[in-house]
């Protein structure tokens, strides 16, 4: 495919917003002919590249600033790189390049270029030492051994249990099961009829006008009650779970009653009571069927009033509590399409009031009293910056209302807390001074009054309740005794209130339900559908009046129990440096001495790496942060961080393709981008969140071409390093270098080449209909890990490039040409086995508007894609892989061994999917000890594949590598991949499995999501990610 025809799309059926680059880009090029970016330092040991002053000063500067590429943004959900002029486009970036590489050379002097740039490096061995130091050094020649232990699984569905005191590590899991699922449908439609029959006299002229109407609606594809029940299916089992927490909580409760820390650990206790009973009561109160949505309304500094009924009826309601259970990863999910059955099973941990490090609050009550305080810096930042203002609004309402109601005490001190209820004080003191009208003064003070009650050590007593509750549920928690499973029956009901209550008023809109679901802009349909929730109740297995529809619902909690076994695995591990030059750029920061009024690099810079050999790119944090950064969607804020993108991959890449390497030496070049955090405020500040995401995506655009890495350093203390986060930052900047592991004597590898391919994408370019999908493109991106034998007893596993591509949404889920190109390329160098790994795609949904699977949601797995990576090559075995994380206790103090469970018979009594498409097949644990000052859990890794989706060939392909433990190819696999787990470990301490070693490409801190920001006070994002994709294949092709 070239590269034009990626948007090759209709113009006139394409509705993105179209960027035009081109004005931005003739004043970047015009602007650095007068402002050379290249600098030596007098030795030649020192590349200064003055990328900033050129982002700033087009950036700040109204003369220069040229037009925002997007020119269009109402009813735009992303926008990056749908090109008005993509060959225009392409043209202006090798220009900019081109003058680049001109300047490099004047600043190199004639004919010194290759030599002045060679000089810069540093084999990677000169800076082995006998401890991680800054500026690189690191003990790479340090031997690293250690033993990996199998275990077995025991559930309530063994029939007999070993002692818990027994068990190594414990996990609570969740199973769900819907029932009713297929024809929920047609019941749904029953009750409709049976609801016209209640408010019409039957052959009336309105029951014939409103059976015209569902007759009509029920024949349309798309419709209120089309939409209304695909709310139902995406949205059912996460409401749900907000009311399964309570029940967590009370099945802690009562397993907690029968042992003596009822008596021990008195306040504690009550307060679990106390905590239960409240959220019960807000339940109540946000259902009670004679208030109506006025009754709910609240405001802070908003146009439209919040809705407290709707908010709280989100599945994420209570989740800013300071202690509450949360559901952490899907182990599995299967489906019995002929009874109508589908159920899910989720790993369960406890939040308890750990720290917030990335805020340096050390409990969670301290950070959302942060948010709510009216005066903290905190809370007026965000009030002041448009893109999130709305929000925080909403939020801090949302945390006002929910800490008042479950802190609240008697203040006469005459009802014990348990036995309180809130409500009426609840309803006079804080509702009604939320009130659209009340003064913003009067609203501020209550603020603060809610802040202080709870912050109060003598008044509400949060801090000293929540420390009580809190060693209280970890005691238990880590307690060996197995707990009994708990299983609970119950309806999720449709409140009739969904409806129009008279004929006329479904005549004259022909529409039955209140509301208003056929929207054509889909932010305003889920506005409708976060209402929709407000009408979803979980009641008791009873008859209910007030129920237009149900399904039945049965959870169960299990205390799963994992026990060693005898077999054990040990290796040895080194790192493998040989021919390793490392090119070190450094983003440092400089300030105004206020003194002399000059500008002055860090204290740390001054000490660790003035005397560096590297390339160094500086910035003014503080003048970027007060002047570019205090609007995130300004244009200023735009131009900035589009123009230091460009410059800076720009500027590092042609200094890195002057780099001598020889090939027969096998030489490789590795650029290590290190980068200075401040943090001299509460939080990290825009400018340092733009920084990081930049380095990072640097990192893994120049991965295409070398070894690269980025990795941070907080230097916020001025002169001096805690050496421990010194160690551990060196450490994970050092994680992808090859390593080389020595497997136990007598071990046999089946397979000598083995490729592991990670995928994933993020949106790049949108509009907010969903009617867009086929035309939106999106950035797919990987990495890409090769494991070799060497001897017979040794392997080496090495990242080699990540990959990163723009392609329209329709293409992902059929034709991945960046995947297939790479394992082509891989093919041609002897590959024959792959491992194609990528986030599991559950969903969550109960399927109930399409029984089978939505192809979109098995991202690049779907078997069209998979045909499509074979082509071609009949003698490739791809073996298609999901992974996911769930919460586990490790009850073995002090060790660091690590754990797997290879066994897919072992692995079934976790999950068994009826239909047998999918399979779980491996799980790996760390017994790493966490951070106790954040939460006692660690966790477990969970691979699965899929199974009859397939042809029967690449089933069979399937069975023999993953899932038949009979196969020595299975075996070398499954082993292979924990090796992989182990060879990115990142901590620098006695070696561990790296529990997600997929965390750069896939989740919250995945390169997709860090890399997007907002760009435009309609909350339009910019995929930066997808930006350098588009510049460096201006420079080098796909």
């Amino acid at each position: 495919m070239t590269s034009t025809s990626r948007h090759s799309i209709e113009e006139s059926s394409n509705p993105l917003a179209k960027l035009d680059y081109i004005p931005l880009l003739d004043t970047v090029l015009e602007f650095i002919k007068q402002k050379p970016l290249f600098k030596f330092s007098p030795d030649g040991n020192k590349l200064r590249i003055s990328a900033y002053d050129i982002a700033y000063e087009i950036a700040t500067n109204p003369n220069l600033c040229p037009q925002s590429p997007l020119t269009q943004n109402i009813g735009i959900k992303a926008a990056t790189v749908n090109f008005k002029l993509e060959t225009e486009f392409y043209s202006k970036i090798q220009a900019i390049r081109d003058e680049l590489r001109r300047q490099l050379v004047t600043a190199c002097g004639e004919n010194q270029t290759q030599s002045s740039l060679d000089n810069l490096c540093t084999p990677l061995s000169d800076f082995i030492s006998t401890q991680a130091e800054l500026p690189f050094k690191y003990p790479f020649n340090k031997p690293y051994s250690f033993t990996s232990q199998r275990l077995v699984i025991e559930n309530s569905l063994a029939q007999e249990r070993r002692k818990g005191t027994e068990s190594v590590i414990k996990a609570h899991h969740l199973n769900v099961k819907f029932e009713g699922i297929s024809n929920f449908n047609s019941r749904f439609l029953e009750s409709l009829k049976s609801y016209i029959d209640t408010i019409t006299r039957p052959d009336s002229q309105d029951w014939q006008q409103l059976t015209e109407i569902l007759d009509d609606i029920s024949e349309q594809k798309e419709s209120e009650l089309t939409e209304f029940q695909k709310i139902v299916d995406t949205e059912s089992l996460p409401r749900l779970l907000r009311d399964i927490k309570i029940d967590y909580l009370d099945y802690l409760r009562i397993e907690c009653a029968k042992t003596n820390l009822r008596n021990s650990n008195t306040q504690g206790f009550e307060c679990l009571e106390t905590l239960i009973k409240r959220l019960r009561l807000l339940i109540n109160y946000i259902n009670a069927p004679d208030l109506d949505d006025p009754d709910y309304e609240v405001s802070y500094l908003l146009d439209k009033p919040v809705n407290l009924r709707t908010a709280f009826s989100q599945a994420n309601a209570f989740d800013i509590l300071p202690i509450i259970p949360e559901y952490e990863g899907m182990i599995g999910e299967s489906i019995d399409k002929d009874r109508g059955i589908q159920e899910f099973n989720l790993g369960v941990r406890l939040k308890l009031n750990g720290s917030v490090n990335s805020y340096h609050e050390n409990s969670v009550v301290n950070y959302y009293m942060t948010e709510l305080d009216p005066t903290s810096p905190r809370h007026k930042d965000q009030l002041k910056d448009p893109a999130k203002a709305k929000n925080f609004k909403e939020k801090v309402l949302k945390i006002a209302c929910l800490y008042y109601f479950v802190f609240a005490v008697d203040e006469e001190g005459k009802i014990p807390d348990k036995d309180y209820d809130p409500t009426p004080k609840f309803k006079e003191d804080v509702l009604n001074k939320f009130k659209v009208g009340i003064s913003d003064e009067e609203v501020t003070n209550l603020l603060i009054k809610i802040y202080g009650l709870i912050l109060n050590k003598d008044v509400c007593q949060v801090e000293r309740k929540l420390a009580a509750l809190r060693n209280l549920l970890q005691t238990f928690l880590k307690k060996k005794e197995i707990l009994p499973s708990f299983s609970k029956r119950v309806q999720l009901c449709i409140n009739k209130a969904v409806l129009h209550k008279n004929a006329s008023k479904i005549i004259n809109t022909r529409s039955f339900l209140k509301l208003d679901l056929n929207q054509e802009n889909q932010a305003n349909f889920k506005a409708q559908a976060r209402e929709a929730l407000a009408y979803v109740e979980v009641l008791p297995p009873t008859v209910n009046e007030q129920s237009l529809s149900s399904l039945s619902v049965t959870f169960t909690f299990d205390d799963v129990r994992y026990f060693t076994d005898s077999d054990k695995q040990n290796f040895s591990m080194k790192y493998d440096i040989t021919g390793i030059k490392a090119l070190p750029v450094v983003f440092y920061p400089l300030a105004v001495n206020p003194k002399t009024n000059k500008l002055e690099n860090h204290p740390i810079y001054d000490k660790y790496y003035k005397s560096q050999t590297m390339i160094g790119i500086y910035y003014l944090s503080k003048q970027a942060r007060e002047e570019i950064f205090k609007n995130t969607q300004s244009p200023e804020a735009t131009i900035y961080q589009q123009v230091f993108t460009l410059l800076s991959y720009l500027c590092i890449s042609i200094c890195r393709e002057q780099i001598s390497l020889d090939s027969e030496k096998q030489e490789k070049l590795f650029i290590p981008i290190f980068r200075f955090h401040l943090q001299d405020t509460q939080e990290t500040t825009e400018d340092e969140v733009f920084l990081n995401s930049l380095s990072k995506a640097l990192a893994h655009i120049l991965r295409r071409d070398c070894m690269a890495d980025a990795q941070g350093l907080n230097v916020k203390n001025g002169k001096t390093i805690d050496k421990y986060k010194e160690q551990n930052a060196l450490s994970s900047l050092y994680a992808l270098i090859p390593k080389t592991f020595e497997l136990q004597e007598g071990y046999q590898a089946q397979l000598d080449k083995l490729a592991i391919i990670v995928v994933s994408s993020w949106l790049s370019d949108a509009v907010w209909d969903e009617k867009d999908k086929p035309v939106r493109i999106s950035n797919i991106y990987g990495e890409i890990i090769v494991i070799n034998q060497v001897s017979d007893t040794a392997v080496k596993v090495e990242p080699i490039k990540t990959f990163a591509d723009n392609q329209p949404h329709s293409k992902i889920s059929t034709e991945s040409e960046v995947v297939r190109d790479e394992i082509s390329k891989l093919y041609q160098q002897g590959y024959r086995h792959f491992l194609y790994i990528a986030k599991a795609p559950y969903t969550r949904s109960l399927g109930i508007t399409k029984l089978e699977s939505d192809p979109d949601s098995l991202f690049f797995m779907s078997q069209d894609v998979v045909k499509y990576l074979k082509a071609g090559k009949p003698d490739i075995k791809l073996y298609p892989i999901f992974m996911d994380n769930y919460p586990a206790i490790n009850l073995i103090e002090g060790k660091a061994d690590s754990f797997y469970i290879p066994d897919i018979e072992e692995l079934e009594k976790l999950s068994v999917d009826k239909s047998q498409k999918t399979r779980v097949f491996l799980n790996l644990f760390t017994g790493r000890s966490v951070d106790k000052e954040r939460t006692i859990f660690n966790s477990v890794v969970c691979y699965s594949t899929l199974l009859n989706i397939y042809d029967v060939g690449d089933t069979k392909d399937i069975i023999e590598g993953l899932l038949d433990k009979d196969s020595p190819l299975q075996k070398t696999i499954l082993q292979y991949i924990a090796l992989f787990h182990f060879s990115r470990y990142e901590v620098n301490r006695n070696i561990a499995l790296k529990l997600n070693p997929y965390s750069k490409l896939i989740g919250d801190e995945g390169i997709g999501k860090i890399s997007t920001y907002t760009y435009s006070v309609k909350n339009v994002k910019f995929n930066n990610l997808a930006f350098l994709t588009e510049i460096r294949s201006a420079l080098y092709g796909k």
